[in-house]
């Protein structure tokens, strides 16, 4: 049998994924309906839930398939930007939404324009940055998106490509797996 590779709650419906397919079920219920399928060579799902629009939105990521965006009626679309196909880490920061992982610029994080997940306009205000050090994970904490690569660990302010600046948390440590970064008792532990 296959693992579950990602359970979240989204509304009120259960999503999980496995293989090729994410499903959605009651909780509590006994039966899965199939909202996506046939992705291709998925890894590890990753999602983020937020609300750009008035409307809430849960966008997945697994590694190697286009984004995946579910609203409340779990309608899916799939985000068109070759730059973010593959993509293992999302999150929505600043009203943008910001992807990395992907296996052709592993240092790269690629970001929408505001409000939109995927228009990536860069005259409307979307764009990309690198930094020295493979990506392992994002974390959203405290007004900043801390960025966290093998060996180095670096932290995004601002509210716009008007401001976004980069800098250095250090340059001494790293996280190897980023699923293990949490926010605990008021600090972002790994």
């Amino acid at each position: 049998t296959e693992k579950v590779l990602m359970v979240a709650t989204f509304g009120s419906k259960v999503i999980a994924a496995r293989g090729t397919s994410i499903y959605s079920a009651d909780p509590g219920g006994s039966s899965w309906t199939s909202i996506d399928s046939g992705r291709t060579s998925a890894g590890k799902y990753r999602f983020e839930r937020y609300n750009f629009d008035t409307t809430d939105k849960l966008i997945v990521v697994d590694g190697a398939n286009a984004p995946t965006v579910f609203n409340s009626s779990l309608t899916a679309t799939d985000v068109s930007a070759s730059s973010v196909l593959g993509a293992k880490y999302v999150v929505a920061f600043s009203d943008h939404m910001f992807y990395s992982g992907m296996s052709s610029t592993p240092q790269e994080i690629v970001f929408s324009t505001p409000f939109d997940e995927d228009n990536f306009t860069v005259a409307a205000g979307s764009g990309s940055f690198s930094v020295d050090n493979i990506i392992t994970g994002m974390k959203v904490f405290r007004d900043n998106l801390f960025i966290f690569c093998e060996s180095r660990i670096f932290k995004l302010t601002g509210s716009s490509i008007a401001d976004f600046v980069v800098s250095d948390v250090t340059r001494d440590i790293g996280c190897i797996n980023g699923d293990t970064i949490q926010e605990f008792a008021g600090d972002l532990i790994f």
